[in-house]
């Protein structure tokens, strides 16, 4: 079932929110894991203040919904609370046991993969035009994200 209630939709943009801090805790671990490496621990840090941003505005997002200015989400809420266990059971494996560079830029790249229905473009539709291109220029920037984990995985592959 489709959550289209304004119940709904805030439990949805709630979740979303914390799959998006769940992410920047597993970046925020590979930082502190890699920051001997200083291309690296930029590199994670970048990732982590992406995944945290995103997370203000799923909560930006969650103030706006009461003035009209999204419609419905279209995310079943079962779905989007797997996807946060299963992020945060992540985070704990790769606690227990840490993974290599190689395996952590994998990791990441996979994860950003399996997120994308979770992005903001994918969860949030704007009710006019205006307000979607105020929030573009920061749902572009995951595409950068990618971009950059694959750069330095292919730099580390070679």
């Amino acid at each position: 079932m489709k959550h289209r209630t304004k119940t709904g939709t805030k439990d949805v943009l709630e979740v979303c929110k914390g799959v998006e801090l769940a992410c920047a805790k597993l970046y925020h671990y590979f930082a502190d894991l890699f920051k001997n490496d200083r291309e690296s621990l930029l590199l994670w840090l970048n990732a982590a203040m992406e995944e945290e941003n995103h997370a203000r505005l799923f909560a930006l997002v969650d103030k706006l919904r009461h003035d009209d200015i999204i419609e419905p989400i279209q995310i079943d809420l079962a779905e989007a609370e797997v996807t946060l266990q299963q992020v945060r059971s992540l985070v704990r494996k790769v606690k227990k046991n840490p993974p290599s560079m190689e395996e952590a830029l994998r990791l990441a790249m996979e994860l950003k993969a399996n997120l994308d229905a979770f992005m903001m473009e994918n969860v949030i539709t704007f009710s006019h035009k205006s307000f979607e291109k105020l929030f573009q220029p920061i749902t572009n920037s995951d595409n950068k994200h990618l971009e950059a984990l694959q750069k330095a995985y292919h730099r580390i592959t070679a």
